[in-house]
C-alpha cells in the first residue's frame, strides 16, 4: 500500500482513510516530496503566463465550471444576485 501523509510533529497525517485498525503496528518507508521553492513557481507562473493565449482550451472550461456552478445555486438558493 503507498499512501501520502503529512509529518506533525511525531504524527503523520494520512491523506486518505486505511483499513488498519487502530493500535495496530506498521512498517513505513518515508520518502520526502520536494517542495517547490518561491523561485521555481514564480518561473512556472511566468511560462503559464506567456502561453496564455494558447489555454483557449483551460479559459473555455472555466467560464462553462462557472456557468454550472451558477445554475446550482439559482436551483437551490433561488436567483439572489
Amino acid at each position: 500500500m503507498k499512501i501520502k501523509g503529512i509529518k506533525r510533529g511525531k504524527t503523520i497525517e494520512l491523506s486518505e482513510e486505511v483499513n488498519i485498525p487502530d493500535g495496530q503496528e506498521v512498517n513505513i518507508q518515508i520518502e520526502v516530496i520536494q517542495q517547490m521553492s518561491n523561485e521555481e513557481r514564480v518561473k512556472k507562473m511566468k511560462e503559464l503566463l506567456a502561453n496564455w493565449e494558447e489555454k483557449e482550451d483551460f479559459v473555455n472550461t472555466i467560464k462553462m465550471l462557472e456557468e454550472e456552478k451558477k445554475s446550482q445555486w439559482e436551483k437551490l438558493y433561488g436567483n439572489q444576485s
